[in-house]
């Protein structure tokens, strides 16, 4: 027998233990009021709930499923999802494959800041509320619908989780409360955020976020990412100009569609609304938009060939971020990005004193941490490192009367909550302006030959008599890959 024949029985033969496998997977996208469901192994058997695990240790126990992809395709499943060594528990929606080799993709949670654990409950009660809570009884979340003519819960076609009434009609559903995925259909609105995961197996809150923000005073809506902070800073804008003459009364939102992400801004004719496009590639089987912990914004889609059922990620959509360096926290806190490998500051060129060690000695990309904390009480004891040819990505927060750079400097050092100033020129420094830093991310190092800008980054220190004393021996930090 050749390869080439060996190759199709094995695939046939794939084909149809799979195909066997899909028709045991009993669907049931529904379920009726006054159901309760317990979140432990034993209570995850029969027809209509079903306990699914997978090669890497995570495992989901599914209150609701769908399969709207035709065979070999993914399912869509909402219910109690752990990732390895499964000892606490979301309620999501999540979208996996029969197969043992893959894992389940999370799409959306419930409660990502405050998971339960064995033992929780799920109960669609009998007015209507979705509610969670944890093994001691105590309420996790609730989807706040109650009384408001709830007939039954249902997983869509587009991956949606509905509480419907008896029209069909929705009462609540998990689109309007996005977390960190948009999936196709799915809008952004305005005020609302998505807001990225710590890391993929910590699904607590990320300092990086993305908003759909109202026409501002500079005439300007759209889609724009921040990082938290106080101000939060600006990464990312994509953005449309708007006359106050012509500003609708509808929210301006982000769609997640078939080979676009758009901006719809509403105008005072309801019937022609503006729309702006982010290109994508067009679908050919199940896709989802997530906004990473490191600020990209991701394409992912599942691949349908029968021996590698996994999902893709080989887009990322923010393409006016030409390069890892422009994301708020690709090098960490005070970490500085250069040609995509991250370094600590290094030590002041007066001295032999260093004040930044890295947050791990084998990952740069972590970051950086200040050895000696910005005291307010001893301002007298505060310095400025100086980093030429060294910028930063939010420029939106500057300070208006510091027209040079001793001027700069001088407010920073003057208020205790400033932590840097970054101070740039084009031709000279009569044409600057200076940025205000109230929490230093990821710093980038430039050549002013190509950026067409000079720019050079001063970090507040503490230098107070005993910092030197503390850390004589402190070693330059060697550069890292990220």
């Amino acid at each position: 027998m050749g390869p080439a024949n060996l190759l199709f029985i094995i695939v046939a033969v794939s084909a149809q233990l799979l195909s066997e496998a899909w028709l045991n997977f009993t669907e049931y996208p529904t379920a009726n009021l006054s159901t309760s469901w317990t979140n432990n192994e034993s209570s995850f058997t029969g027809p209509h709930v079903l306990q699914t695990l997978f090669y890497d240790g995570s495992a989901v126990r599914s209150l609701v499923l769908s399969s709207p992809q035709p065979i070999l395709g993914p399912y869509f499943g909402a219910g109690f999802f752990c990732a390895s060594p499964c000892n606490v528990f979301l309620f999501a929606i999540y979208i996996f494959h029969i197969r043992s080799d893959t894992k389940p993709h999370m799409v959306w949670s419930a409660n990502r800041a405050r998971p339960v654990r064995e033992g929780a409950t799920i109960e669609l009660t009998i007015d209507g509320n979705l509610v969670l809570r944890d093994a001691d009884g105590s309420l996790v979340w609730s989807s706040g619908s109650s009384e408001r003519s709830v007939a039954g819960m249902v997983i869509t076609e587009d991956c949606n989780l509905v509480l419907f009434d008896r029209r069909n009609g929705t009462v609540w559903q998990s689109f309007d409360h996005p977390s960190d995925v948009l999936l196709p259909g799915q809008s952004l609105l305005e005020g609302t955020r998505l807001v990225a995961n710590t890391a993929a197996t910590n699904w607590t809150e990320n300092q990086v976020y993305m908003t759909v923000l109202p026409r501002g005073t500079n005439g300007y809506t759209g889609l724009y990412g921040y990082v938290g902070s106080t101000p939060s800073q600006l990464y990312y804008a994509f953005s449309a100009w708007v006359s106050e003459n012509d500003t609708g009364n509808g929210p301006t939102k982000v769609t997640f569609l078939n080979s676009s992400l758009s901006l719809l801004v509403q105008t005072r004719q309801p019937s022609n609304p503006r729309m702006h496009n982010i290109s994508l590639p067009a679908a050919k089987s199940t896709q989802y938009v997530r906004l990473e912990s490191d600020g990209h914004l991701r394409l992912y889609e599942w691949s349908e060939d029968l021996l590698k059922c996994i999902l893709r990620s080989d887009v990322t959509m923010l393409r006016e971020l030409n390069d890892d360096c422009e994301f708020p926290t690709v090098c960490g806190e005070y970490g500085i990005c250069t040609a995509g490998q991250c370094t600590c500051p290094f030590q002041d060129n007066s001295s032999s004193i260093n004040y930044f060690k890295p947050v791990h000695l084998r990952k740069a990309n972590l970051g950086c941490a200040p050895l000696n904390s910005i005291s307010c009480q001893e301002m007298q004891h505060h310095k400025l490192l100086t980093l030429t040819d060294v910028s930063y990505f939010d420029t939106h927060h500057t300070i208006e009367n510091a027209t040079n750079v001793d001027s700069c400097k001088q407010a920073c050092l003057k208020n205790c909550s400033c932590r840097a100033v970054i101070f740039r020129y084009h031709l000279n420094d009569s044409e600057s302006e200076c940025l205000w830093v109230t929490k230093v991310f990821s710093l980038k190092s430039i050549q002013p030959e190509t950026a067409y800008f000079n720019s050079s980054a001063y970090l507040k220190v503490q230098s107070s008599p005993s910092s030197a004393a503390s850390h004589p021996h402190q070693l330059v930090p060697r550069k890292g890959s990220r």
